[in-house]
């Protein structure tokens, strides 16, 4: 099994390298630039100065080799938005917002997403199953940015029991977390709860269930032994790309709730032209997927003795 998480790993880099290649392709094909006329106070002589600081009057391959000398020494560049500053430094100072939102929003989605299937599934073709149902079709088909206006505007502006933007100053201070954080995780509680049900249901009409159930078993111990564990499969299989989804932050719930996180810093980049904080931001979420599903195929063997990896 080792072997096979080693292999596993380094299959990671030419991954990485590909996605690195295609982005930085993508992003130089885009007409324009980040010292364009107009998107720089910087006179003429000091925007063709920046330009040939940064490389940029260079072929685009030439480009991507210094900006892969760098990558490999552990620096990402420095931000050609924020001028004086790194995007080492902007992730420094990014990442625990985007963290502690995707951690919430993946414990909040896994959380209801996981229950409501499970219940559905026990209660079937009750109320139960029913708001289930309907809580997976509605948060499906409205997308987050949507939900977030709908928050706001109901417990923010009407109610006003929660704070519209920004993000928590301390431990105690709960109440602007939980707008971003329902707004982030609906969409994926909803994509759980219906797997949960489907794959319950499904083991809920297999032979060694009714045989576990002849046997005199309770149900309690058949639900949690034989159901509940070898429903879960399929579950690990969603919950992977999107707990690294939700951990590498929301762009668009970031930027609607003026929240200082990677996800946000990704969406200036793009509208600055920023290069190499789009480019980190990409490697980033790349890896973060990558890790994501090597964690999963971890745990397979875990809920079901019978997977083993050579």
């Amino acid at each position: 099994m080792t072997g096979y998480f080693v292999r596993r790993f380094l299959w990671m880099i030419p991954v990485l390298l590909f996605i690195a290649i295609i982005t930085f392709s993508l992003m130089h094909l885009v007409p324009g630039g980040p010292f364009e006329p107009g998107e720089t106070k910087a006179s003429e002589p000091g925007r063709q100065a920046l330009i040939q600081k940064y490389h940029l009057n260079e072929p685009v391959y030439v480009q991507f080799f210094y900006w892969m000398r760098d990558v490999l020494h552990g620096d990402f560049g420095p931000d050609l938005v924020v001028q004086g500053t790194s995007v080492n430094r902007l992730l420094k100072q990014s990442w625990k917002p985007t963290i502690a939102l995707g951690l919430l929003a993946t414990i909040y989605a896994g959380t209801v997403g996981y229950l409501l299937g499970l219940l559905a599934s026990i209660k079937r073709n009750s109320l139960l199953d029913y708001f289930s149902v309907g809580f997976a079709t509605v948060g499906a088909a409205a997308p987050n940015f949507v939900l977030g206006i709908i928050l706001v505007v109901i417990f923010a502006v009407r109610l006003r029991w929660v704070p519209a933007i920004g993000w928590a100053t301390g431990p105690t201070d709960i109440r602007p977390v939980i707008l971003p954080v329902i707004a982030l995780g609906s969409l994926s509680a909803s994509y759980i709860a219906r797997v949960t049900r489907a794959s319950m249901l499904e083991v809920m009409h297999q032979d060694y269930i009714r045989t576990a159930r002849a046997k005199g078993l309770s149900e309690r111990v058949v639900l949690m032994r034989h159901i509940v564990r070898n429903g879960m499969i399929p579950v690990l299989t969603l919950l992977g790309p999107i707990a690294a989804a939700l951990l590498t932050g929301s762009f668009i719930i970031e930027q609607f709730f003026s929240i200082p996180g990677i996800g946000r810093a990704y969406v200036q980049a793009i509208i600055g032209r920023d290069y190499p904080m789009i480019m980190a931001t990409t490697l980033i979420y790349g890896a973060a997927i990558s890790v994501a599903n090597l964690v999963v195929d971890a745990t397979y063997a875990i809920f079901d003795p019978r997977i083993r990896y050579s």
